[in-house]
C-alpha cells in the first residue's frame, strides 16, 4: 500500500466545502470520483482541513492510500483529466505510510481580504469582502490585540458548533493595510467553526466606530456569541505542516496589483510542491446577501 500526498488548488464557489456531504457538491467527493476513475479504487482522500462552503484553496494538502502502481508524478495529470475546471491537482508525491494530511499540520493561518472603497470590484468579488465605508485600522489593531494568547473563544463560536473544547491559542492577530486592501491575518493552533468570520465581523464593527476597541476583550470574556459581529468576508486558509513550511500565500489569490505583499517577517513557500491552499481559501456566506455582498460561504480550516 502506497501513501500519496496531493497538493490541490480549487475555487470553492460552487462547492458546499471540502467534506463529502450527501446530495451536495464537495471538493472531497470530486477528488474521490477522479481517483476511482484513475485507479479503479474507492478511496478516501484526506484533507488537511475541512474548508467551509465557498472557501478557495491555493494548495490544500491531501493524501490517500492506494495499491495503484501509477508513478506519483503522473497523478496530477491523470486526476485533472477527470476533475472539473474548478479543481486542479498541482503536485503529488509518495510519502511515508504514517503521513496524515490533517494530523501533520502544526498550525493554521487564516487571512481575510477586505476591499475598503466605495465601489465593489468585478475582479475580486469572490476573493475579497467589500466594505464601502471608511475603516479605522488602528482601532481594529487595538481591538485585535486582546484576542492574542490562550483563551476560551465561546463568544466567537458559530451556532451549531460542538467542539469538545473552545480553548485556542491565537499566536497572532494582525491587520495590515495597503491601498484599498485591508488584510486580517490570524495564526493559531486551532480554530472553532466560524470563529475567524465572527472575529473579523466584530473588528469591522470596531473599525466602523460601532464598538470601541475595549469591547472586544469584554465580548471575549463574556462568552456570549450574540454580542460578536456577524459572519462575513472571504477567508484564505493556510496551513503549516511539520518542517515549518507555509502552505499557501495570499498574494497568489488575485492579480498582484490588487493585493498587498505579506507583512515583513511572514514565512514564504519554500518549494512549489508545498504551496498550499486552501483554510482555506477565501470565504463567502449566504448570510451576507442581505448586506449586498456577493453570495458568500467557508478558511478552514
Amino acid at each position: 500500500m502506497r501513501n500519496i500526498k496531493l497538493i490541490i488548488e480549487y475555487d470553492g464557489t460552487p462547492f458546499s466545502g471540502w467534506q463529502r456531504l450527501k446530495g451536495r457538491p464537495s471538493v472531497q467527493a470530486e477528488l474521490e470520483r477522479a481517483v476511482l476513475k484513475v485507479t479503479g479504487e474507492r478511496l478516501t482522500v484526506i484533507g488537511a482541513g475541512r474548508t467551509d462552503a465557498g472557501v478557495h484553496a491555493l494548495g490544500q494538502v491531501g493524501n490517500c492510500a492506494t495499491e495503484s502502481r501509477i508513478a506519483a508524478g503522473r497523478f496530477p495529470a491523470a486526476l485533472n483529466a477527470y476533475l472539473p475546471p474548478s479543481i486542479r491537482v498541482l503536485a503529488a508525491d509518495e510519502v511515508d505510510p504514517d503521513f496524515h494530511a490533517r494530523y501533520a499540520a502544526i498550525g493554521r493561518t487564516y487571512r481575510y481580504a477586505v476591499l475598503n472603497r466605495p465601489a465593489p470590484s468585478a475582479i475580486l468579488r469572490n476573493h475579497a469582502y467589500h466594505v464601502p465605508y471608511p475603516l479605522g485600522v488602528q482601532s481594529m489593531v487595538a481591538g485585535a490585540s486582546a484576542l492574542e494568547g490562550t483563551h476560551a473563544f465561546d463568544a466567537f463560536r458559530g451556532v451549531g458548533s460542538y467542539e469538545r473544547t473552545t480553548i485556542c491559542t491565537l499566536r497572532r492577530a494582525g491587520i495590515a493595510q495597503s491601498g484599498d486592501m485591508v488584510i486580517f491575518t490570524f495564526e493559531a493552533d486551532r480554530f472553532l467553526r466560524h470563529m475567524v468570520r465572527m472575529v473579523v465581523g466584530t473588528l469591522l464593527k470596531v473599525g466602523a466606530g460601532k464598538l470601541v476597541p475595549e469591547a472586544v476583550s469584554e465580548i471575549l470574556a463574556g462568552e456570549d456569541n450574540r454580542r460578536a459581529g456577524p459572519r462575513c468576508g472571504r477567508t484564505l486558509q493556510v496551513r503549516l505542516h511539520r518542517g515549518g513550511r507555509l502552505l499557501g500565500a495570499l498574494r497568489d489569490v488575485a492579480p498582484r496589483s490588487h493585493l498587498p505583499r505579506a507583512p515583513a517577517g511572514s514565512p514564504t513557500p519554500e518549494a512549489p510542491a508545498e504551496r498550499v491552499h486552501p483554510r482555506p481559501l477565501l470565504l463567502k456566506h449566504p448570510a451576507d446577501r442581505g448586506a449586498r455582498q456577493p453570495r458568500a460561504p467557508a478558511a478552514a480550516v
